[in-house]
């Protein structure tokens, strides 16, 4: 039996030297000889070492001629099979499905802070439309209705005096941003920023309402006509209260409409001024003439407080620019 055994090593120990024989001949090959179909498996010829190696050595069993040559011929076989030349793996990672919602810039050259003016007038707004309503119904009316005017005028509760002074503010704010915007329609610079432009037009504004009060109180003073006076101012600022609420629309669509030509609505707000201002005039024809006034001191009051001050402005402002 330990014969045999011995047998066995004796074989197994020639088989590895043949195999390490084979390999370094296989080692010694010159490169220009070695193609990339015919390279040969170290690690093949490895695995078969070490299969050789794993042979197991039963005590008293026999390895049959027939299993050594089907072992060497595996051997010589997975020693020639030449290695397929190794795949780079390229992992492109795919964008992950999501809802992809359509963009579209918006070149926008509107000032932010305008925005902010907005929000002001809408707060503004929706105050007087909640706790106001009824004085909303009776200033719309009273711009048609003489005698709806004069009974304001003569009933001016409190109620009626905090609605009366958020639309005196709304009516500053919006008529200068829409005094603003006309501006930079055409193109009429301070040489300012546009903050800044709109906060000297909104002090021009109430200085120039300001300054046209306390001179209509100085002539009816002098003229001794302080209570038609004052009937009239009362009747300016009812007419400014509701041009100020038809200027907003007007002005938010010159804001943020997308129009070819926004001068167009700017006219219109124009001719809105102009409407408003007509309607005034007449109004305070009327009130003069019911008190008596004489009409030569009527032309001449509202000529001079009226006339001869929009003729200036425009000459100042407009002529100066080059808008004709």
């Amino acid at each position: 039996m330990l014969q045999g055994t011995n047998q066995n090593d004796t074989l197994l120990r020639q088989l590895h030297q043949a195999v390490e024989i084979r390999s370094s001949n296989t080692l010694k090959l010159q490169p220009k000889l070695i193609q990339p179909d015919t390279t040969i498996n170290f690690d093949t010829v490895r695995q078969a070492s070490n299969t050789q190696q794993a042979i197991p050595k039963q005590s008293g069993t026999r390895v049959s001629e027939r299993a050594r040559a089907q072992a060497e011929q595996s051997i010589k076989l997975d020693s020639l099979k030449p290695i397929s030349p190794t795949k780079v793996e390229t992992h492109t990672e795919l964008p992950r499905p999501g809802i992809v919602l359509p963009e579209k810039s918006l070149l926008r050259d509107k000032p932010d802070w305008i925005i902010g003016v907005y929000i002001l007038l809408l707060i503004l707004l929706a105050s007087v439309r909640l706790f106001f309503n009824k004085y909303l119904n009776q200033l719309f009316h009273s711009i048609v209705n003489y005698a709806t005017s004069s009974r304001l005028f003569r009933d001016r509760s409190v109620s009626i005096t905090h609605a009366a002074f958020r639309l005196d503010l709304m009516f500053y704010l919006i008529f200068s941003v829409f005094i603003y915007q006309f501006f930079n329609l055409f193109h009429v610079s301070f040489g300012q920023t546009s903050l800044i432009t709109y906060l000297i037009i909104l002090g021009m504004v109430i200085g120039y309402y300001l300054l046209k009060r306390l001179v209509y109180s100085i002539v009816g003073v002098i003229s001794d006509s302080t209570q038609e006076t004052s009937e009239y101012l009362y009747n300016m600022h009812l007419h400014n209260r509701v041009l100020g609420l038809f200027l907003f629309p007007v002005s938010l669509v010159i804001a943020f409409a997308s129009l070819q030509n926004p001068r167009t609505v700017a006219y219109i707000g124009l001719l809105v001024c102009g409407i408003f201002y007509l309607l005034l005039i007449i109004r305070g024809a009327k009130i003069l003439i019911t008190k008596h006034f004489s009409i030569f001191y009527l032309i001449l009051y509202l000529c001079t407080l009226e006339i001869l001050p929009l003729i200036f402005i425009y000459s100042m402002v407009l002529v100066k620019n080059g808008i004709k």
